[in-house]
């Protein structure tokens, strides 16, 4: 091989290493710039809502009651990570409590007519209950949510509660099923009181949520 020949192939090793760098370096500025163009509202939500589900995976007790006002199964996870945020909604305080009595009258309802089916109908009659309890249970938990979100504040019936939908990955395993994990798409709902933080007060997956009207 010719001195020139080596020389080109030894500039190479510097020349791709010098690459690397510039598309790495590259990568992180995109990156940033994806995150600076993320709205303020937005971010200051997905903070909230990746704090709580890092306190779900860790198990931490103290910090899940201090974000969450829900009871979300913790069995077999090992991680979990934002994916999406939606636009936000509004509610007043005095919707939600019209919520809260509908939802109690529409769930008891389901449960009788349960109690009194066919075999035909029970199992579609049960899942109807099922759902219609855990939408009972969500506007209960929005309510537990705010003195969460703002210590001390009094909800007047007009007062506005802001909630944001948030889509979430929560990754399952269990040693005893095998080694491999698996990936659940859920939904967890935040709620921000007037002047306050916001706080988890539904966390489900997908197939249980139970999408209770206006939050």
């Amino acid at each position: 091989m010719s001195s020139s020949a080596r020389n080109a192939r030894s500039a190479r090793g510097p020349a791709r290493a010098r690459g690397a760098l510039l598309c790495a370096a590259t990568g992180l500025t995109l990156l940033l710039a994806g995150c600076s163009r993320e709205a303020p509202d937005v971010r200051e939500v997905r903070k909230a809502a990746d704090g709580y589900l890092r306190a779900l995976v860790r198990g931490n007790e103290k910090e899940i009651a201090d974000r969450s006002s829900c009871l979300a199964s913790r069995n077999s996870l090992v991680g979990a990570r934002v994916l999406e945020i939606e636009p936000p909604l509004r509610v007043r305080m005095g919707t939600l409590d019209s919520l809260i009595t509908v939802s109690m009258v529409r769930h008891r309802s389901a449960d009788s007519l349960w109690a009194g089916a066919r075999d035909e109908t029970a199992d579609s009659l049960f899942r109807e209950s099922r759902r219609l309890s855990f939408r009972s249970v969500v506007y209960r938990n929005a309510v537990r949510a705010i003195p969460l979100s703002a210590p001390g504040a009094l909800m007047a019936s007009d007062s506005t509660l802001e909630t944001r939908v948030v889509r979430a990955r929560f990754r399952y395993q269990n040693p005893d099923a095998g080694p491999q994990a698996v990936d659940r798409e859920g939904i967890v709902r935040m709620l921000r009181a007037p002047g306050g933080k916001w706080i988890a007060f539904s966390a489900y997956i997908v197939e249980d949520d139970p999408a209770p009207e206006m939050l």
